[in-house]
């Protein structure tokens, strides 16, 4: 009995009051009704202003924008950045052009940031998303930020070989793939498929960049005050960069590298075909 009252509280805690605080803040409202993996959610933590309303809103979001998950995620997207950059001018020294594929790409911003590769036409790079939203999105931030050589468009990102015939049809060969926070939301079985699916669609020397979580320790509010775009409870996948070193390697990939932010929960991971 005293256990089904603990339970309770707990439940009233986290689904009434939390929630209905969180939608006082840009970011909280993001994560309770339009969805926490949402890329326009990304954006403003990336921007990392506070907005809310009224004076609570904004103490909210910036309570929320400081939270080490959080700076994680920034930290995360610098790091995703610069590991492309360094690609694309290895690749600038031989005179070849990168092609990145990023799929669930949210508004991509670790690839807008590369604004001026873009220009120059070192890279060129085709972002991938389910949500029509983001990917209208991208295109108008890329439209407003200047940035050349890089498309968006809706589409289902776990049809690999589809997406790899349409970059053929821009004359373009796959030379990264960018999986960014997308196999969190994925049981083992299926992270596995995509990964050697991936793997097929790269060249030799081809390139995989991908995040993970190994923990998070807001773990317990986003179970129960965030949802996803579909209205679903916000269940996340976490695994060990063992786990990756053993497929990946079980798949054919070399030069594995993978690792890890100062707060231990985010990997990025990078390796080639």
């Amino acid at each position: 009995m005293y256990k089904k009252i603990l339970v309770s509280l707990d439940d009233f805690f986290y689904k009434k009051l939390m929630r209905n605080a969180l939608k006082l803040s840009k970011l909280g409202y993001g994560f309770v009704v339009s969805g926490a993996e949402s890329g326009v959610n990304f954006e403003h933590v990336y921007d990392d202003k506070a907005i809310g309303r009224f004076v609570i809103g904004k103490y909210v979001d910036r309570a929320l924008l400081n939270l080490p998950a959080v700076q994680a995620t920034r930290a995360r997207k610098d790091e995703i950045k610069n590991i492309l950059w360094n690609e694309v001018y290895n690749n600038r020294i031989k005179e070849k052009v990168t092609t990145v594929l990023d799929l669930a790409s949210g508004g991509a911003r670790y690839l807008r940031e590369l604004r001026e590769e873009h220009n120059q036409g070192w890279i060129f790079s085709l972002c991938v998303d389910r949500d029509s939203k983001c990917t209208s999105m991208g295109t108008k931030l890329t439209q407003k930020e200047n940035v050349k050589n890089i498309r968006f468009f809706a589409a289902d990102v776990f049809k690999m070989e589809r997406l790899k015939k349409f970059a053929q049809k821009k004359h373009r060969q796959i030379d990264i793939v960018v999986a960014s926070g997308i196999f969190i939301y994925f049981k083992d079985d299926v992270v596995e498929k995509m990964l050697r699916e991936i793997y097929g669609a790269l060249p030799q020397g081809g390139l995989v960049i991908f995040t993970s979580y190994e923990k998070l320790n807001t773990r317990k509010l986003m179970r129960k005050a965030m949802v996803t775009s579909s209205g679903e409870q916000w269940t996340l996948y976490y695994r060990k960069p063992e786990y990756w070193r053993e497929l990946l390697n079980e798949i054919g990939f070399r030069d594995v590298f993978i690792s890890r932010d100062k707060w231990l929960m985010n990997n990025v991971c990078y390796a080639r075909k």
